[in-house]
């Protein structure tokens, strides 16, 4: 999959203007030109495919052959435009105008509806609950549990594939105090979905076609299919607020005036819209923290004594002219962090962070920010050439620093990876009071 990347770097490198753009997924790939005419947009297109380094040259240097039958030629404008779609003439052969065309598992309409989308959406969803439904007999078929589990694992992803993309989560309107019978979003789409699990309900549980929906739902366990759309769509803008800086979405979720778009509202808009979400107080965890070939690779030196005696010899015996220790923990619903630094003849300093309530914070976190605090207090020494001592009393933050740094909360790790050469730092493991 990596190796992709290489082969389609001279691909995406066609484009030449910010009215022409290029994109490839493994062995699918578009172009895509923007102009005020369909017909200036096909002479955009021609030139990307047919100029010299264009998409034919690459496809030859390559030896990837372009296989013009699956060609597909879509030409996106409001349903309301009278613009008429030409078919595009290419030296090799003549492409005409789609209505929609598939691309990773997305249908594209040219009036970027998603009316087709959806629809192959149930499509797939009905294929697999009548699936469901002829294995799941009461007399031969397969248990309930594993109906379920073949629902729950193959029939709803398939069904709610990039829903998030196609379908907006349903809201209740309200009428005064009470919700009113009006629903907000893609509340068509939601009935034809709640439908449909209905069928795989019934088949799993054997029960009565008349029995009410939210009783087959309660006894399999299963959210009603607008709370599934709802959860569904608000895991991938979690995920798309944990993006970090160089990832194309980045500034489009961090905008916060696109909330505010009353017109040609996308996917994302409604998103915004949908859920409140300060993408700002939410950690980013970035795919390569650092050179893979590095990891480990820090500037101190790590000690984690075997025992209590062993860490309180060790403390004892330390021959480094600084010491510093750490802690971080939890105490009636807050979280804080404090570092103190010892040096003889000296008063001692000390340094301290309240992080936020419990619920929002760990004491692993606690015990990361305590490193760093430590870490403040040395660098904020002047003398040069002094040796320093950190202690810590947890080891999970200490082998932090030997990991990929991926996981929640390592991001704060990262940081003590810009300590001055100049600084002998030990870090260990103090006795455990």
């Amino acid at each position: 999959m990596v190796l992709y990347q290489f082969y389609n770097a001279d691909l995406l490198d066609i484009p030449n203007s910010k009215d022409k753009d290029a994109m490839a997924f493994v062995d699918d790939s578009f172009v895509l030109a923007v102009a005020d005419s369909f017909e200036e947009a096909h002479i955009k297109l021609v030139d990307m495919m047919g100029k010299e380094g264009g998409v034919a040259e690459w496809s030859t240097t390559h030896n990837s052959p372009l296989e013009y039958s699956k060609l597909a030629l879509i030409d996106f404008a409001h349903r309301q435009s009278p613009k008429s779609r030409p078919p595009l003439q290419l030296p090799e052969r003549v492409v005409k105008p789609s209505v929609s065309t598939k691309y990773l598992g997305v249908i594209f309409d040219q009036n970027l509806s998603w009316r087709a989308q959806q629809a192959h959406a149930i499509k797939k969803g009905t294929i697999w609950a009548a699936q469901i439904r002829r294995i799941a007999k009461q007399a031969w078929g397969v248990t309930p549990k594993y109906g379920r589990r073949l629902y729950v694992s193959v029939a709803l992803p398939r069904a709610l594939y990039v829903v998030d993309l196609w379908c907006i989560p349903t809201r209740s309107v309200v009428e005064g105090n009470h919700p009113g019978p009006k629903a907000t979003g893609s509340a068509k789409v939601t009935r034809q979905l709640t439908t449909l699990q209905r069928v795989a309900t019934t088949a799993i549980t054997g029960g009565l076609r008349t029995l009410p929906t939210e009783a087959l739902d309660a006894c399999t366990y299963l959210l009603p299919i607008s709370m599934n759309i709802d959860k569904w769509c608000h895991r991938a803008f979690v995920r798309m607020t944990t993006l970090p800086k160089d990832h194309l979405l980045h500034k489009a979720v961090k905008r916060k005036s696109a909330r505010g778009i009353k017109h040609h509202r996308t996917a994302l808009h409604h998103l915004l819209d949908s859920y409140n979400l300060d993408p700002s107080s939410i950690e980013k965890i970035p795919a390569a923290p650092w050179n893979p070939n590095i990891i480990g690779v820090i500037p101190f030196k790590i000690s984690i004594p075997e025992d209590r005696d062993s860490s309180i010899k060790e403390a004892e015996d330390a021959t480094e002219e600084v010491q510093v220790f750490a802690d971080g923990s939890a105490m009636e619903g807050k979280v804080g962090a404090a570092a103190i630094l010892l040096r003889e003849g000296r008063p001692t300093r000390a340094l301290h962070f309240h992080l936020g309530s419990e619920g929002k914070h760990t004491v692993h976190k606690a015990e990361l920010v305590g490193i760093l605090l430590g870490l403040q207090l040395i660098s904020m020494e002047k003398k040069g050439g002094t040796t320093f001592a950190l202690g810590s009393d947890n080891q999970a933050a200490i082998k932090a620093f030997h990991s990929n740094l991926q996981s929640p909360g390592h991001r704060l790790a990262r940081r003590p990876s810009v300590l001055p050469n100049r600084f002998k730092t030990v870090i260990r493991k103090p006795n455990s009071r």
